[in-house]
């Protein structure tokens, strides 16, 4: 008999692994423990060893869906002191740095939820219901390693059925932390804003059926979640959702729905397989939906999409006992942070409404639901948050891995921290230009340093001098006496693909918004060759002045403007009327003027600006609102393109834009217009990648940046570039959104330390 010690790295507690573990010893007779150690979970197995070779493999092919093994060590010992009779899981040891990982909050199991609509069952209609495969985990976990007294369940002392489960091997609750019921766990309050004082109306079943008769009468309810509060209310009830269009200042932005199943989904929607895989597995994020009518259309006006998500906590299978289809809205005032505490929520919320369903367990660690969206079998993140964080992205090995901060950027704040060959980042926090959001990703910031045991030896930021996050990093560098070092925002968008798909050269297209470039103007059409350190900006869209500074993000018609200025004036008069825009010709007398000052090269911008051209849409009243728009007119199909050029390195619409400009007087459906548009940017990249290749001789191309969340987009790209010689790779496991740049300025400075 031998005895040998396996280490395994990863997410590896709280997903019932040590309960696994000790199932598959009883299983191949291994004697021995199991315990969460800082590192992960360590196992001491004894057999001889052939046995110990086959229990670690069948470890490796069997573990828990929820876990993630990262890489695991096995070393056999000859001889050595105790002898085991039994295999047992052992108290949690803590003795050096923590290098663990923790796994997302998990959608209820279907056992769970069954055993939730059991009458017969001690769960029956008790909210709070889980197991070692689902329920709450980063939301409450405050420390390492996983055990109740270090989450915000320590307050609450398992009855003797509930420790009973808990000690019971073949139990699916056998350690399983969060585990509770009506008797011991926590419970459900409904509270009233009574003469601007919190006050509690119900209790516990009372609570939820309260809920339910609010909502039924055309409420708004504030309702506590895992990761934070949403706001609810009746989907189908237009005077209702006018109301909270009103009170949130969302005139069209899209609201979230939770429909009761698929079947619900189903009746709004078209609906693939991938997209139904996600819906209903194990993270439920919000999926983009393309509309099968325009029932909804209250509820996402003038887009193409749905975002839909089903029940992830016993509470929604509680509710939906009662409804079909319910809006399911962030918790929070219009951009700024969640809410995820009662007493904040109370304060903030009550200009929404008075009504809230909580329960007094805290929310550790607030996140907001996840965004997703698919072109074909193709995953694209739109939001990572909740189901997704904190999963690790394991990063190609190097020689010099130094633990490195880095800040991200602004407009979708989500910093990201290395250590050894994986990088963590964190939820989405909002834009940092918000205090609250601010001040979430310092909160956040420093959790997950003290969670995960890191002590960044090296800073990263934005190139942009104005961005908080960049700001944020340099004060940091400075106070922790650490090298600091600054990305410009496009590239960090192309290395955050090159980290994904371990590229050290690629071809790149970075088109989004915004971004401060490396010559002071506002970079936002760029082709990069990247090869390691060293990027040539190959080519960029054509420079155009922006006046009136951010209100030409908010307003496309003053994009619109500056682009017939340039390319066609005599136009000006019938597309942007005077009568309609009272403050063109001011406009107009700035840009005869405007000879130097800030520029862009946004594409970003194009797209406004031929939405705005198109009538489509002149005033973006949320971000992305006229390109999304423009997109729900596109039929993929069409193949057909619009005139440009590209010389010296610049890349000039003006063609295009007279094309349109024609099309559109002509009176050409709009509907192939913007399909057109839409297949020549597809071209224009497609072309770009020739020239760059042809001096390059590279054939990898990577694509990011916040213009490609749009999934028409994507899918025009995919059919032009299937069969050529050209490998493109998208951002999967980051957003292609600013939400991602974090990834890219860890990946850089890798390269660069190596």
């Amino acid at each position: 008999m031998q005895q040998a010690e396996i280490v395994l790295r990863g997410i590896v507690q709280g997903v019932g692994f040590r309960p696994f573990v000790k199932r598959t010893a009883l299983k191949h007779n291994i004697k021995g423990l199991v315990e969460n150690r800082e590192f992960g979970v360590k196992i001491v197995a004894q057999a001889d060893k052939e046995t110990i070779e086959k229990f670690l493999d069948d470890i490796l092919k069997n573990a828990p869906d929820v876990s993630t093994i990262l890489s695991s060590q096995i070393e056999f010992i000859e001889s050595y002191d105790k002898e085991f009779t039994t295999f047992s899981i052992a108290p949690s040891r803590k003795e050096g740095n923590v290098s663990a990982l923790i796994p997302p909050d998990i959608a209820t199991c279907d056992i769970c939820s069954q055993e939730v609509m059991d009458s017969g069952d001690r769960h029956f209609s008790y909210p709070f219901t889980n197991c070692t495969n689902c329920g709450p985990r980063f939301s409450i976990i405050q420390s390492i390693p996983y055990d109740r007294t270090n989450t915000t369940m320590k307050k609450f002392i398992m009855c003797e059925d509930c420790k009973r489960e808990y000690t019971t091997v073949a139990d699916r609750r056998y350690h399983a932390q969060p585990n509770a019921c009506p008797k011991c766990g926590p419970e459900l309050r409904f509270v009233e804003i009574i003469d601007k004082e919190p006050t509690i109306i119900a209790m516990r079943q009372e609570a939820l059926d309260t809920t339910i008769d609010i909502l039924r009468k055309g409420k708004i309810v504030a309702i506590k979640g895992i990761g934070g509060y949403h706001l609810v209310c009746d989907a189908k009830n237009k005077d209702v959702v006018d109301t909270l269009r009103q009170l949130k200042h969302r005139p069209q932005k899209p609201f979230a729905l939770m429909a009761r199943d698929l079947e619900v989904v189903q009746e709004y929607c078209q609906l693939s397989s991938q997209e139904e895989k996600m819906l209903s597995g194990q993270q439920k994020p919000i999926v983009l939906l393309q509309k099968k009518n325009q029932e909804l259309e209250h509820i996402a006006p003038g887009v193409k999409n749905l975002g839909f998500m089903l029940p992830y906590t016993p509470l929604h299978y509680l509710i939906f006992r009662h409804f079909h289809l319910l809006i399911f809205t962030s918790g929070n005032i219009s951009e700024e942070a969640l809410e995820n505490r009662d007493l904040s929520a109370y304060e903030h919320l009550s200009r929404i409404t008075k009504y809230y369903l909580t329960y007094n367990r805290e929310i550790f660690n607030r996140i907001d639901d996840s965004i997703v969206t698919y072109v074909g079998n193709q995953r694209i993140l739109i939001r990572k948050a909740r189901g997704f964080i904190p999963k690790p992205i394991k990063l190609d090995e190097m020689q010099v891995m130094p633990q490195i901060f880095a800040a991200g950027a602004d407009m979708k704040g989500s910093f990201g921290l290395t250590k050894h060959d994986i990088f963590l980042g964190s939820q989405y926090l909002g834009d940092l230009g918000f205090a609250s959001n601010s001040e979430f990703y310092e909160e956040s910031l420093g959790y997950f340093k003290s969670i995960f045991g890191m002590e960044p030896e090296v800073v990263i930021a934005d190139a942009h001098p104005n961005y908080f996050s960049t700001q944020f990093a340099k004060e940091y560098a400075s106070e922790k006496e650490l090298p600091i070092h600054y990305l410009q925002h496009h590239e960090a968008h192309i290395y955050s693909v090159m980290a994904e798909h371990n590229l050290q050269k690629a071809l790149g297209i970075s088109f989004d918004g915004t971004g401060y470039g490396n010559d002071g103007q506002i970079w936002g059409g760029e082709c990069f060759i990247v090869d390691k350190n060293h990027v040539e900006r190959f080519s960029h869209l054509a420079y155009k002045p922006l006046i009136s500074g951010e209100k030409v993000a908010q307003e496309p018609w003053r994009m619109a403007l500056i682009y017939l200025h340039s390319c066609c004036p005599d136009k000006i008069g019938r597309l942007i009327p005077a009568s309609k825009f009272p403050q063109r010709d001011l406009l107009v007398h700035q840009l005869e003027r405007a000879h130097t000052g800030i520029m862009t090269s946004s594409i970003g911008r194009l797209f406004d600006a031929v939405a705005s051209i198109l009538d489509v849409c002149h005033y973006n009243t949320y971000e992305g609102e006229a390109p999304m728009k423009l997109e729900a007119l596109v039929d993929v199909t069409y193949a057909d393109s619009y005139g440009y050029e590209i010389s010296n390195g610049i890349i000039d619409p003006t063609n295009m834009i007279n094309e349109i400009v024609e099309d559109f007087i002509r009176k050409k459906p709009v509907e192939i217009i913007a399909s057109r548009f839409h297949f020549t940017i597809a071209r224009m990249i497609y072309d770009l990648c020739k020239k760059m290749s042809a001096v390059s001789n590279i054939r990898d191309v990577a694509i990011s940046g916040g213009v490609f969340q749009n999934s028409v987009l994507i899918h025009i790209l995919k059919n032009l570039f299937a069969d050529t010689e050209y490998i493109v790779h998208f951002n999967e496991n980051v957003p292609p959104n600013d939400a991602g740049i974090a990834l890219g300025q860890a990946y850089s400075c890798l390269l660069k330390e190596n």
